[in-house]
């Protein structure tokens, strides 16, 4: 009988001993297991000749966490020595794609969460190829007069005040683009009034005739003159035709720097608006004539020149380019 129960208790070891290595537990040197602060130390008893490192590859632990198990402890272990080993579990491939999966789908939730995470407004940059505003253009005078500066040109002055140099020539009745400093020149419709505004007539003198018996004067009410309705001939439709040319563009050479879209060409009318495309990165603008292109032969290739800021805008890296220029006869 007590045979028997020695074979039990045997058998129940032998048991005890294999669950161990299934779980990851390397009893071969082991004593015992203990259980401090909620970790798992396996009590490991030094074989004769085993070395610190030896221990470390057997229990698949770390020479740093071998000694913080055991604080004081020499790195010259002695045979017969019981230290505390870390025990940590060995996961197995099926448990660890399990771990994958679960990290891959917290991932997921975390970017879903982000997305829908309202954006806050952007600003829109609003880019457009028309010419700008007058607003980036000199106040006007008060009295719509601009007295020429030493070495100010008419398109200078145009420039300035973000006016026509058609527009000024009219104005001032100017034959030629020549100024004198210190000349007055009209800017604006303002000084178009003040200049034609007429002097004010002495009062007309008012006729009175006497009346015999009567003390008091009548005072005679010239009569009404009724001006003859002018007839409006109904405006002419005029057909324009469009005209593209080709040939190279280049910057108007000037000081006067402007924000404005303005171009020269040779018979496109002051004042009209003329696209231009450049053929090489096929970028397009708006720009307004102004005035005409030189007639010498250094701009005999020339088909248009722009102002600093619209050639910038069309051909940022390059002093010239192939373009092609379209406008409304």
């Amino acid at each position: 009988m007590k045979y028997i129960f020695c074979l039990a208790l045997l058998a129940g070891l032998m048991t005890g001993l294999t669950s161990a290595r299934a779980e990851g537990l390397n009893a071969v040197d082991s004593v015992g297991v203990e259980k401090v602060g909620g970790k798992i130390f396996i009590i490991h008893k030094v074989n004769q000749g085993q070395t610190m490192f030896a221990v470390v590859r057997q229990y698949g632990t770390t020479i740093h966490a071998l000694r913080e198990a055991n604080p004081g402890m020499s790195d010259q272990i002695q045979s017969g020595q019981t230290i505390r080993v870390p025990y940590t579990p060995k996961v197995t491939k099926k448990e660890a794609k399990k771990d994958e999966k679960k990290e891959d789908k917290k991932e997921l939730v975390k970017a879903e969460v982000k997305e829908t995470k309202p954006v806050a407004d952007i600003p829109s940059v609003a880019t457009s190829t028309s010419a700008p505003s007058a607003s980036s253009a000199a106040a006007l005078p008060d009295n719509g007069i601009h007295k020429v500066e030493p070495g100010q040109t008419l398109y200078r002055v145009a420039v300035k005040y973000g006016v026509l140099m058609a527009d000024l020539r009219k104005w001032n009745n100017l034959t030629d683009d020549n100024l004198k400093d210190g000349q007055e020149l009209i800017v604006s419709e303002k000084g178009i009034e003040k200049a034609a505004a007429p002097v004010a007539a002495p009062p007309a003198k008012v006729a009175t005739t006497v009346v015999k018996d009567s003390v008091k004067a009548k005072t005679a009410v010239p009569e009404k003159v009724v001006k003859p309705v002018e007839e409006v001939a109904p405006p002419k439709v005029v057909k324009s035709k469009k005209k593209s040319e080709s040939g190279l563009a280049e910057v108007i050479e000037t000081d006067e720097s402007t924000s404005k879209f303005l171009g020269l060409h040779r018979t496109a009318p002051i004042g009209s608006l003329v696209e231009v495309l450049n053929e090489y990165n096929q970028e397009k603008i708006i720009v307004r004539i102004i005035g005409r292109i030189p007639d010498t032969s250094v701009n005999d290739d020339i088909v248009i020149k722009l102002s600093s800021r619209a050639f910038e805008k069309v051909s940022p890296n390059s002093k010239r380019f192939r373009a092609v220029v379209s406008y409304l006869e």
